[in-house]
């Protein structure tokens, strides 16, 4: 068993609701996301996969603000980055995918800080 499939299965234990998904806050380059980098786009939305296939819901605020929140302006960017930290805080866990970036440390920071359990896995996704 993957350690993504056991950490699921921990965070589904004792839920009386046996369709119950833990949401799972996705920590991946955001910049190079935003600035449409085609490659790491598909890399994102692959991690994104590899949590729904383990049972959780992929939470990725960098694909999905960008779709209506124009991240080069400044007063929208802000907040963009306060609707992120809503919604790691609303996530079970944070599972890291890849080398850390600057963005991905500060992710991870802010984390630890809300006392989540962070995950780090290789870019093919491989628990590190």
């Amino acid at each position: 068993m993957s350690e993504a499939t056991m950490a699921i299965a921990q965070l589904r234990a004792n839920q009386q609701n046996p369709n119950f998904r833990p949401m799972i806050f996705v920590v991946a380059p955001f910049t190079e996301v935003v600035k449409g980098n085609s490659t790491t786009i598909v890399a994102v939305r692959s991690y994104c996969r590899f949590i729904y296939q383990h049972g959780g819901i992929p939470i990725c605020p960098q694909l999905y603000l960008p779709q209506f929140i124009n991240m080069r302006h400044s007063r929208e960017f802000q907040v963009a980055a306060f609707i992120n930290i809503v919604l790691l805080t609303k996530c079970a866990e944070v599972w890291s995918f890849g080398k850390p970036t600057h963005d991905m440390r500060y992710f991870i920071r802010l984390a630890k800080r809300k006392h989540k359990n962070v995950r780090y896995f290789k870019s093919e996704m491989e628990a590190n």
